[in-house]
């Protein structure tokens, strides 16, 4: 059973000033009642000009799942033969996140450029997992250690015609954390992305996504450790190399029609190509090799 109860308040000091305060209470059978505070501050540099400061404190509280999850799981061959048994939390703590957050936001060129850089810095505790007991047995509880992440982000749109638009964001992260085993967290430091949409009225459409992932290194769970270590499998290669996306679509609409309640109701036929590059890749060292996709669409509006 959970229930909840939430209040707001928005107060305007002065004119260039806002403050927006929040309060969560929430109850639940399985924890003690958590109390989540969010406040925000708006403050106008000028017209169209705009900087956010805010805080807040979250909760996870644990699944029924996590609670009551009660089953055997046996290796298969060519592994010798182990039965681990794995029961849920009795005294689980909820996942906690304090978040905050900088962030300025402007428009320039009559409202057709929006600016926005954020900083933002998340601790991250308390996290749900399995750990081992023994051999045979394994509970579901809170993992000892937390998770610093430190970033920001910078992005530009542009209405650089009626018919185009455009944007571009590069954002950059780094993690800090004393998790061990597979609650480890992991990104790469460093990402942009850069796009562009054109829509005339000849019926035609177009946009090109360009996507870059830096490398990162992931953790792949303590249990492909153990088993390495004991000679049984082979350590997969926790690294994952920088790749490149470039997605691109076409479309036309070949019918259009506008409807008694004001709506249109169209019919559309695209081609869309998915890492156009074929730059092959994997998302995550046990994920699979991501290659070139091609694809076509017929989409109905009514």
């Amino acid at each position: 059973d959970r229930m909840g109860f939430y209040g707001q308040t928005e107060w305007r000091a002065m004119d260039t000033v806002t403050l927006v305060a929040g309060l969560r209470y929430d109850l639940d059978t399985f924890i003690h009642p958590t109390v989540s505070p969010r406040i925000a501050l708006l403050y106008n540099l000028a017209p169209a000009h705009t900087v956010r400061l805010s805080g807040s404190v979250a909760y996870r509280p644990p699944t029924l799942f996590e609670k009551t999850f009660d089953e055997r799981v046996s290796t298969n061959p060519p592994l010798p033969p182990l039965t681990t048994n794995v029961v849920g939390g009795t005294n689980l703590n909820p996942e906690q996140i304090i978040s905050y957050e900088a962030e300025y936001q402007g428009w320039y060129l009559n409202h057709r450029l929006r600016t926005r850089a954020t900083l933002f810095y998340n601790h991250i505790s308390e996290l749900i997992s399995a750990r081992e007991i023994s051999p045979v047995l394994a509970t579901l509880a809170n993992i000892p250690g937390e998770t610093d992440i430190y970033g920001g982000e910078i992005g530009v749109e542009i209405l650089a015609t009626k018919w185009l638009t455009g944007f571009a964001n590069y954002s950059y992260q780094d993690i800090q954390q004393s998790f061990t085993g597979r609650v480890q967290r992991a990104g790469p430091h460093h990402k942009f992305n850069v796009g562009l949409r054109g829509e005339w009225e000849n019926r035609l459409n177009a946009e090109a996504l360009y996507h870059h992932y830096g490398a990162v290194t992931y953790p792949v769970g303590q249990s492909f450790v153990s088993l390495s270590q004991a000679g049984l499998i082979g350590l997969p290669d926790q690294a994952v190399g920088s790749y490149n996306l470039l997605n691109l679509r076409v479309g036309y609409k070949v019918w259009q029609q506008k409807a008694l309640a004001g709506y249109t109701r169209d019919a559309e036929v695209a081609v869309s190509v998915f890492n156009a590059l074929n730059d092959q890749h994997k998302e995550h060292p046990l994920g699979d090799m991501i290659g070139r996709r091609v694809m076509g669409w017929l989409t109905l509006r009514f």
